[in-house]
């Protein structure tokens, strides 16, 4: 196994970041580590509670944790509890971690949501594997940031499956699976594809979407990741991960945000 090297003798000494992860989450802290940033690292921070209303309530507290470990930004990585909870809870969360950690939060909903806007998407042609009641709300939450839903598919594995975990089949879906329903839902009215969902692996197969759609192909951890480098002020050469993290190499779309000291 090739390492990268640390160069300064500890991991992240370009830049640490949090990802706030729901119980049953085993997909996105191996996604992001597999990706070639050197001197950045991913600190995961575990959610125990699994009912939305009391996840939230719980990542606050996690926020002592994040000054603690002396991270540079955090992430709430569960996207359905950062939509279903309305606007308000939405638009309120990531900023009261922020006053309780004191660096840069984003939830995963608005990473993605920031990502669209920074692409410039209208129409969406969307993939998720939430349940039926999920996505409705998912669609509201976008309708409402002013973008067309050309075409949907929300794909409920916990239907597909014996296992009472809700999220068992899910988690174990290979990025290929993403690939399929990215197709699947792909329609000539859309001019972006989005696939919604911390623990389905997409990162693996967004370049190929975007080179067999035409089109740009916006996932929610390529959004995080993205969200992250342009916040903490990160240049890195192509992660090969879609159009997204090439529009952030642009100095002009940088925020002024300086990373916190450690």
């Amino acid at each position: 196994m090739k390492l990268v090297s640390t160069r300064h003798g500890a991991y992240g000494w370009r830049a640490r970041i949090g990802l706030i992860l729901p119980a049953d989450n085993v997909v996105m802290e191996p996604e992001l580590n597999a990706l070639v940033l050197p001197g950045v690292s991913f600190h995961a921070l575990r959610l125990t509670e699994t009912e939305p209303e009391r996840m939230r309530r719980q990542a606050v507290e996690l926020a002592s944790a994040i000054r603690e470990l002396g991270l540079d930004a955090a992430v709430y990585a569960c996207a359905e509890t950062s939509f279903n909870g309305g606007d308000g809870a939405r638009e309120t969360l990531a900023g009261t971690i922020e006053v309780e950690c004191g660096v840069p939060v984003v939830t995963a909903t608005n990473a993605l949501v920031v990502a669209l806007a920074h692409v410039g998407a209208r129409r969406l042609a969307l993939a998720t594997p939430y349940s039926a009641r999920s996505g409705e709300i998912l669609e509201a939450t976008l309708n409402a940031q002013g973008y067309e839903i050309a075409a949907s598919l929300h794909r409920d594995f916990s239907l597909e499956s014996a296992d009472p975990r809700v999220w068992y089949l899910t988690n174990r879906q290979p990025a290929t699976m993403a690939y399929e329903i990215a197709r699947s839902v792909d329609t000539a009215k859309a001019d972006t594809v989005v696939i919604v969902s911390t623990n389905l692996a997409t990162l693996q197969v967004v370049d190929y979407l975007e080179a067999d759609l035409g089109k740009q192909v916006i996932t929610t951890n390529q959004s995080i990741v993205w969200w992250c480098l342009r916040t903490l002020r990160i240049r890195q050469p192509d992660l090969g991960i879609g159009s997204l993290l090439h529009a952030a190499e642009r100095a002009s779309d940088r925020p002024t945000t300086t990373p916190s000291p450690r």
